[in-house]
């Protein structure tokens, strides 16, 4: 068993800016689910007191839109991740010193992968199934 050497100023510095960059994206998706639950329900309790399928109709709309975004912020989130990993395991190739690059050097996330992943199917994909129930049961 090899012991890695330990990590100079450089590396460690380098780590604290991906990690602050991780901690933004996950944030920021906590505040893009909330704000998706919070306007597709405003959305959906304006349509039942109506009735108008055309109100659910939006809601169901915001809700994929909310959905597609939460996506790319999980997706640069986990590249920023693998970055991170990278930086810290001195896993080849070598990142250059403080590049914050995730695309050239994080490696490859699908995106599918990611929009389809089991938080985000249980996330948006129940909103988007109720939201869509909810303009079938008005129309």
């Amino acid at each position: 068993m090899t012991a890695q050497p330990s990590l100079g100023p450089e590396e460690v510095k380098h780590l604290e800016f991906l990690q602050a960059v991780i901690a933004r994206h996950a944030n920021t998706s906590f505040l893009v689910k909330s704000w998706a639950m919070t306007v597709s329900g405003a959305f959906i309790a304006v349509a039942t007191r109506g009735p108008s399928w055309k109100t659910a109709a939006v809601a169901v709309g915001l809700a994929t839109g909310f959905w597609l975004l939460d996506s790319y912020y999980l997706r640069q989130e986990r590249r920023f991740r693998s970055l991170y990993e990278k930086v810290a395991g001195r896993v080849s190739p070598v990142v250059p010193p403080f590049s914050m690059d995730a695309e050239q050097h994080g490696g490859p996330v699908p995106w599918r992968a990611v929009a389809l992943s089991r938080t985000m199917l249980l996330s948006y994909g129940v909103l988007v199934a109720i939201d869509t129930m909810t303009v079938l049961f008005l129309a």
